[in-house]
């Protein structure tokens, strides 16, 4: 597995880091909840941006591992809209 895609995977994971603190705030009340709020989405944020770019990339740069490249792409996208959904109805 190349390098560029373990990185989108770590990205991922980041992703997933930031989405579980939004839950967090969505779920808890208080000031503190702006705060948790404002770090979970530039984490979640970050993570998105680093796997589709990173992924993008690798599917460019290696054409064998093109399916799962985009495959890692479209999950980050579709968990990111899913987190979405449930922010609104939070």
């Amino acid at each position: 597995m190349p390098w560029i895609l373990r990185f989108a995977i770590g990205s991922l994971f980041v992703f997933v880091i930031g989405a579980v603190m939004i839950g967090w705030a969505c779920m808890s009340t208080g000031w503190e909840t702006l705060s948790r709020f404002a770090v979970g989405c530039v984490t979640a944020g970050a993570g998105l941006i680093g796997t589709a770019l990173l992924a993008m990339l690798s599917a460019v740069i290696y054409q064998g591992w093109r399916r799962f490249s985009l495959a890692l792409m479209t999950a980050s996208v579709l968990l990111f809209l899913a987190l979405l959904i449930f922010a609104k109805f939070a």
